[in-house]
């Protein structure tokens, strides 16, 4: 079995680049709702079907994004990327001009990729003004584009697997949180609203240290372009001194970077999966020695990137890069979705 780069990680990091976000006041910026079913691309069929543009075809939820007057384009809402990349074929379509070429990193290694100065990209009524982008093929990418944290950064995104729905604005907006059981650890502001779990912040990403699988403490980074969820090679070691048996329900398969390069990996069982206050049963992982784990100083110690498929089992997933939190809500009443794995409070 192999993971392409739709079907796998999307993890990518540019490096020696400083921000070049130039974006409203955040206190100023109004809450976006984008119902993403009553979209229709630009180059619709003849027959003017309306067509899903929600996920693309790894089930990443992807969003309508402009570059000055033209678009929309589809990008991938991937909270696992610090910056925003553009296809070749978008930046050809929009006629950005070059910007220089840095080194971008992929989750299994390092090369140099072209960068395009795009002078406006507006998602929703947020816009972000000359920014430096890197460029893949967009078959690599499996989309037009990877919305990237560069433009989450400091606000608020909410993901509404269940209403097909997609949510950017300031950050904060809402209720304050109550603090429960004193400093750190899990807050539940409500449980109409879900549980809020704190976050940090490393390499630009929101990081969850109030998370563990089957007891063994984990760093779990969110990465929303990720089809897979994916575990280092510590975390395996330490389950599989618990769990022998675990050896042996585990399978060969490859993962495949965005920039092309290659991974063998191990695709087995995670046994429960603790976030916050939220734990899941029965749910699969891929564990490999990836280039994007050495980058943050991780080898030895357990960490995990979390894909699009554990966070598709909650109804909404939302970060507050802002507030340094992440809201997990799951409407117990209306049922778990089909071949959804046991979800306990």
């Amino acid at each position: 079995m192999t993971f392409d780069r739709r079907h796998a990680l999307q993890t990518l990091f540019v490096g020696g680049l400083a921000s070049a976000c130039a974006t409203r006041p955040p206190v100023r910026e109004p809450l976006v709702s984008i119902n993403l079913t009553d979209l229709q691309p630009p180059e619709a069929p003849a027959t003017g079907t309306r067509l899903e543009t929600a996920f693309d075809d790894a089930r990443r939820m992807t969003v309508p994004v402009r570059l000055g007057q033209r678009g929309p384009f589809q990008f991938v809402v991937d909270t696992g990327a610090n910056r925003t990349v553009i296809s070749v074929e978008t930046a050809q379509r929009c006629g950005l001009a070059s910007d220089g070429v840095a080194p971008v990193h992929g989750i299994v290694g390092t090369q140099p990729a072209p960068l395009v100065k795009a002078p406006l990209l507006k998602v929703g009524l947020v816009r972000s003004a000359n920014l430096s982008l890197p460029v893949l093929p967009k078959a690599s990418l499996g989309a037009d584009g990877l919305l990237g944290i560069d433009v989450l950064k400091n606000r608020r995104m909410r993901l509404n697997f269940r209403s097909n729905t997609f949510e950017i604005g300031p950050s904060g907006r809402g209720a304050a949180i109550q603090q429960l059981g004193g400093t750190g650890g899990t807050r539940i502001p409500d449980p109409s609203r879900g549980i809020t779990v704190p976050a940090q912040y490393r390499s630009g990403q929101l990081v969850i240290f109030d998370a563990d699988v089957a007891g063994v403490p984990v760093r779990a980074f969110l990465d929303s372009g990720a089809q897979i969820t994916c575990g280092n090679e510590a975390l395996r070691d330490h389950l599989v001194r618990e769990r022998p048996d675990l050896v042996q329900r585990m399978t060969q398969t490859q993962l495949i970077s965005a920039t092309g390069q290659t991974s063998p990996a191990l695709l087995g069982p995670l046994p429960r999966l603790r976030l916050g206050g939220m734990g899941l049963n029965n749910i699969r992982a891929a564990f490999a020695p990836l280039h994007i784990f050495s980058l943050w100083g991780l080898d030895d110690k357990p960490a995990m990137l979390v894909g699009v498929d554990v966070l598709r089992h909650f109804d909404e997933v939302t970060l507050d890069f802002g507030r340094r939190e992440v809201i997990f809500q799951r409407i117990r009443s209306a049922g778990p979705p089909p071949g959804a794995p046991a979800l306990q409070r």
